[in-house]
């Protein structure tokens, strides 16, 4: 409870300072026609120079009407100055090898007739060229529309990468200067597939092509978004992409790309949105995130305004909500895999922000035609709000802060190799000095302090060994530290070096049968001190934690080594036309409590037709205490696994590319729960709880294929979440049990570069649990809360519209943004939880969020 109160305190003041800005003027739109930009000639090719019998040569010049099409290649010329016949075909001719960057209106390529004077200059004698050029389109196969930005890679004969370039928003690319040769071209196609082709070039010509992706386009449910030549085969039931193109366009999400992720089926509302992971009624705990296949200890800043890593660097969001593959184990709730995207090879990016929250600024560009670097820098800008609005008896010693960064080398020395180093970390600061006590407890008073922070530093190396065996390889190392300080009654101060390995080979036996083997192994050394009393279950607690005064206190000073090794096998089997079965089995050692699980799973996927699947999955998954319940001197170290079982049904149609409905269906059931010991006494926590999730999702997307215009989800959940502590115990609701989750969310571009919109989330309030009565402790001076049977209760239903409106200015070689991004629009006062007079017997609603608008500017290159 004191979290969720703190989280709202911090929270409410930032919304109060936001709400001082000033809104954008009417009227302050003062571009009403349309941003024009004449042809530029990229590539210019020079005529002979025309022989005339008894003519000395002079320089000479021919007016040109050149048609240059969207494409940015000459479609029509014709002379308009004429310098004779000769002259006139020979510049005719040179023109219509001519390039240009297309003429453009607001950014969209347009075809346009200019006037061109080819001059005939008298030059000395050059050299022959010796290189030669590709160019060309990437078109969709389904309707020949532009692919748009895709990869494309070109290597040599000897299989090194020589270029690595990245398509137009028009689909068009040129590589120049290319040795003569044969070539390699792959075009990383994403969801519509790689695409590789050879071409051969030939000193001083322009080669030209046309490459159409999505012939046989992958269902969207496949891999992991990886180009290897061996995709990873589809091993989740359900499986759901956020694409990198709408991830900072969600409205409420101030353009966070995790945050996000709470529009997803199966995820519920965390209070007071303060960040928190709760997937398919499962503890937060239970779920874990992944930034490139490396567990991270949090995925938000402080209060959950923000996520740790800048979403202009990532690629996309997957997200598991259960019956996830055997290459993720030691949790039994859902998966986040956080993708980051390669830095840009072609020329220098970046993008700076600032908003009323924070701001933040990223680079990246190429170093040599192998190696390209990217970094970002993010400071929240909350500590210049709150020292303002705070109450007078809240001295400030140290506003909330927050930082992260970033930075990411990645070099190719092959096109069969891919080496990326990575380092990003985060860190968050608050420190408040309360004069008085806190409430009715004596104990909060004087120093109060919370900070959090993590260094990960990660290599990992791909490559492709040969035509049927793909390697991966990933080592991370870095620390984290936490430190929450109340008063005199309350520390904890803990230092923990994480330490991830994973490899993974993936190999094409036939073209029937796939194979994907590998191991994890996590090291972390801790050394934690803690002082206060003895910890309590996160979840069931009731109404209140109790006061910290009176309590006993424990003191605890850990210095150990968790060891956490795992290893896994899977197979894709091919059976017939129609069957896919994925066989998987993990075997992970917990050296906490001295203890193996043996997890297998296995999945079944029915493609009844193209454009139609049937999925159905079963498994054992397997978790880990936490470690106040299995440390020694706070817990118990004979604590078995955490175990549950997940069944899955899953029916996903596309009835048109772009669109896509799905039905889940889940069940869990859980065992082996740590629970407490009556009274709290030694062993502090027993094996013995069970508990039981189950429900249904309903989704569509809508992301069209062409044209891009807009963009929307739909999610419906129906589930209940219970818990039962002991075996005489009844059965209970879960803390964050949510009956009904129903999001809606819509984006549309509007002509000038308008973007507007909105999402509206409509949730059953959590429960919680009433307080019955009272004790008065004489010794503590303070009223202890009776409380009625657990989450008995249920706050009233939530609801809340976030809108977001942004318009953007193209200018050549940069763009400008002006956004503004209100979460709660209509200042919706929803209920959180309840809180009490001293003696409870007297109550109020804890109210959340009111209405928080964020105003901000962004530039890009």
């Amino acid at each position: 409870m004191l979290r969720l109160v703190g989280a709202f305190l911090v929270v409410w003041i930032l919304a109060s300072g936001a709400q001082g800005q000033g809104q954008p003027a009417a009227g302050g739109e003062s571009e009403k026609k349309p941003l024009i930009t004449p042809p530029k000639l990229i590539r210019f090719v020079e005529a002979d120079y025309p022989e005339i019998e008894g003519e000395e040569p002079e320089e000479t010049v021919v007016e040109l009407n050149i048609v240059v099409g969207k494409d940015g290649r000459v479609t029509e010329v014709d002379v308009a100055l004429s310098a004779g016949e000769a002259f006139d075909e020979a510049a005719a001719a040179a023109a219509r090898q001519f390039v240009f960057e297309p003429a453009r209106t607001d950014w969209e390529p347009i075809a346009a007739r200019i006037r061109y004077r080819y001059v005939f200059e008298l030059k000395a004698p050059t050299e022959a060229i010796t290189t030669g050029w590709l160019s060309g389109s990437v078109l969709l196969a389904e309707d020949d529309s532009a692919a748009g930005s895709v990869g494309i890679e070109i290597a040599n004969e000897q299989g090194e990468l020589v270029r690595d370039l990245v398509s137009g928003p028009d689909g068009t690319f040129i590589a120049t200067d290319l040795e003569p040769g044969k070539y390699q071209i792959t075009i990383l196609g994403g969801e519509y597939g790689d695409l590789e082709a050879e071409e051969e070039l030939a000193a001083g010509e322009v080669t030209e092509v046309i490459y159409r992706l999505g012939a046989k386009k992958r269902a969207a449910y496949r891999g992991f978004g990886e180009t290897a030549v061996i995709d990873a085969p589809p091993r989740e039931v359900v499986k759901r992409t956020i694409d990198k193109e709408e991830l900072t366009r969600i409205p409420g999400t101030r353009g966070d790309a995790l945050r996000a992720v709470e529009l997803l089926p199966g995820v519920a509302r965390p209070p007071f949105g303060i960040g928190l992971l709760i997937v398919r009624g499962s503890a937060p705990q239970d779920s874990e995130s992944f930034i490139d296949g490396i567990p991270v200890p949090l995925i938000y800043h402080f209060g959950g305004l923000t996520s740790v890593y800048n979403s202009y660097q990532l690629e996309k969001i997957d997200f598991y909500p259960g019956n996830f593959s055997v290459r993720y184990g030691r949790r039994t709730g859902g998966i986040l895999e956080v993708t980051t995207r390669d830095p840009a090879q072609d020329r220098i990016h970046g993008v700076a922000e600032i908003s009323v929250i924070d701001t933040f600024i990223t680079l990246e560009g190429p170093i040599t035609d192998k190696i390209s670097i990217s970094g970002g820098l993010r400071r929240s800008l909350i500590d210049l709000i709150l020292p303002a609005v705070l109450p007078d008896d809240i001295g400030v010693r140290q506003a909330p802060v927050y930082i992260d960064y970033q930075f990411k080398l990645k070099f190719a020395p092959t096109k069969r190799d891919r080496i990326r180093i990575s380092a990003y970390g985060s860190s968050d600061r608050l420190e408040l000095i309360l004069e008085e006590a806190g409430g009715d407890d004596p104990a909060i008073r004087g120093n109060t302090q919370f900070a959090t922070s993590f260094y990960n530093n990660q290599i990992d190396w791909r490559r492709r060994v040969g035509d049927n065996v793909d390697q991966e390889l990933a080592f991370n190392v870095g620390p984290s530290k936490i430190t929450f300080g109340l008063g005199d009654e309350f520390r904890l101060e803990g230092t923990f070096l994480q330490t991830y390995g994973r490899a993974e080979w993936r190999y094409q036996v036939t073209d029937r049968v796939r194979l994907i083997a590998g191991l994890d192994v996590f090291v972390a050394p801790v050394d934690l001190n803690y002082v206060g009393p003895q910890p309590t279950s996160n979840e069931g607690a009731g109404s209140q934690q109790g006061s910290l005064a009176g309590q006993e206190q424990v003191i605890a000073d850990v210095d150990t080594t968790v060891y956490r090794p795992g290893i896994y096998l899977e197979s894709g089997l091919r059976l017939g036309k129609f069957t896919e079965l994925i066989l998987g089995l993990r075997v992970d050692y917990f050296g906490d409590i001295d203890a193996f699980a043996v997890d297998p799973r296995v999945t079944t996927i029915f493609t009844v037709r193209p454009d139609m699947r049937v999925k159905l999955g079963v498994g054992i998954f397997s978790q880990p205490p936490e470690f106040q319940e299995s440390d020694a001197s706070i817990g118990n170290p004979n604590l078995d696994p955490i175990q549950a079982v997940h069944v899955g049904a899953g029916w996903e149609y596309d009835p048109i590319p772009g669109f896509r409905f799905g039905v889940e269906g889940f069940y869990k059931y859980l065992w082996d729960r740590a629970i407490q010991t009556p009274n709290g006494e030694a062993p502090f926590y027993v094996t013995g709880g069970i508990g039981r999730i189950y429900g249904a999702e309903f989704s569509a997307n809508f992301r069209p294929a062409t044209g891009r215009k807009y963009f929307g989800y739909l999610s419906y959940t129906l589930s209940r979440s219970e818990r039962k502590d002991g075996p005489e115990e009844p059965w209970r609701l879960f803390d964050f049990d949510q009956t009904h989750i129903l999001t809606a969310a819509f984006v549309y571009k509007f002509p000038r570069n308008w973007e507007i919109g909105g999402t509206f989330r409509l949730v059953s309030g959590n429960p919680n649990t009433p307080v019955i009565g009272s004790v008065y402790d004489a010794l503590s001076d303070v009223f202890i809360p009776i409380d009625g049977r657990v989450n008995s209760l249920r706050n009233p239903l939530f609801h809340e519209l976030n809108v977001r409106v942004q318009k953007e200015w193209i200018f050549k070689g940069w763009q400008l943004a002006l956004f503004l991004d209100i979460r709660n629009a209509y200042n919706q006062q929803n209920q959180e939880g309840i809180i009490y007079n001293f003696d409870f017997t007297q109550q109020s609603p804890l109210l959340g969020l009111p209405i928080i608008p964020s105003l901000g500017v962004r530039g890009q290159l």
